[in-house]
C-alpha cells in the first residue's frame, strides 16, 4: 500500500499537538472492509512542557509505534492511518476490519514496554470520522505543513532561522478588483507591492506578489501566512506560497 506520511501542528481541545498522518489514505477512505477504528493512547515518561515528546523518548516512541504497527496489521488487519502527540501521550490510530480481543493483543503486545501506561479501545468508525474529520488537515493546516517545508529546506541550508529578512508572497485572484482590494487591505499590514502578474489557463489568473521584511520562526511565519491566507480568501483569493533567501551565519577564523 502506498504512503505518503506528513505532519503539521494545530490545537486539539486547546492544547498544542502534532498530527501525523498517511495522506495517501485520502484517496481511498472510507474503506468499507475497515469500518472499525482502533486506537492505543501511549503515556509518554518525560514530555516537554507543552505535552510534546522530547528527543530522549524519540527511540522508545519509534520502537512502540513499529511494535503495534505491526501487531495491528498481523492480528486485525489493521491500517496505521495517523497518530496525535499532545497532553504527555501519543495516540495511535488504526482501521481494521476486526475489534475482537483487542484488549489482550495490546497488553501482550506492551509487555515489552513495562515503562509505559496505555489506554486503548475501538469503535465502529465505517465513514472514517476520525481520519478525515480529525487527523486530516483542513487548508490552513496544509499551508502550515507548506510553511515547515519550506522551513526545512532553510535550515538544511544552514539558515538558524533566528534573523529577519524580506519573505515574498504570492496570491491569485479571478480579477483585478478583488486583486486591489487586496493590495489595499495587504498596505496596511505594511507589505510592499514586488509585481502584477497574470497566468494563462488558470481558475485565478490575476497575480500579485508582495513583500515584507519579518521573522522566519515556524510561530510567527506561521501566524503571517495565515493572516494572508485567511485575506485572499475574504477577497475570492488563492494564497499560493513564499519564498525568501536563506541567511547564513558567518564563520570565524580557524
Amino acid at each position: 500500500m502506498a504512503e505518503h506520511w506528513d505532519s503539521y501542528f494545530t490545537n486539539v481541545n486547546g492544547l498544542l499537538a502534532s498530527i501525523a498522518l498517511n495522506l495517501e489514505l485520502r484517496k481511498s477512505s472510507p474503506d468499507p472492509g475497515k469500518p472499525h477504528l482502533l486506537w492505543i493512547w501511549v503515556y509518554m515518561e518525560s514530555p516537554r512542557e507543552d505535552g510534546l515528546s522530547s528527543d530522549g523518548e524519540f527511540e522508545a516512541l519509534c520502537a512502540i509505534e513499529d511494535c503495534l504497527t505491526k501487531v495491528m496489521a498481523d492480528r486485525f488487519g489493521g491500517v496505521f492511518c495517523g497518530r496525535i502527540t499532545t497532553d504527555g501521550r501519543r495516540e495511535f490510530y488504526y482501521y481494521a476490519s476486526s475489534s475482537d480481543q483487542l484488549e489482550p493483543v495490546v497488553k501482550h503486545a506492551m509487555g515489552q514496554f513495562r515503562d509505559y501506561e496505555f489506554d486503548c479501545g475501538s469503535e465502529p468508525d465505517p465513514k472514517w470520522t476520525q481520519y478525515l474529520n480529525v487527523l486530516f488537515p483542513s487548508d490552513e493546516d496544509r499551508q502550515r505543513m507548506e510553511n515547515r517545508h519550506v522551513l526545512d529546506v532553510l535550515e538544511r541550508k544552514g539558515d538558524t532561522l533566528q534573523k529577519p529578512r524580506d519573505v515574498w508572497h504570492w496570491i491569485y485572484f479571478r480579477d483585478q478588483k478583488d486583486r486591489e482590494d487586496f493590495r489595499a487591505a495587504v498596505t496596511r499590514l505594511e507589505y510592499r507591492l514586488q509585481s502584477n502578474h497574470t497566468r494563462e489557463d488558470s481558475e485565478f489568473p490575476i497575480g500579485i506578489c508582495i513583500v515584507r521584511f519579518q521573522s522566519v520562526k515556524w510561530n510567527e511565519i506561521d501566524d503571517a501566512v495565515i493572516e494572508l491566507f485567511r485575506l485572499a480568501n475574504m477577497h475570492n483569493g488563492d494564497y499560493d506560497g513564499w519564498e525568501t533567501k536563506a541567511i547564513l551565519e558567518r564563520q570565524g577564523p580557524d
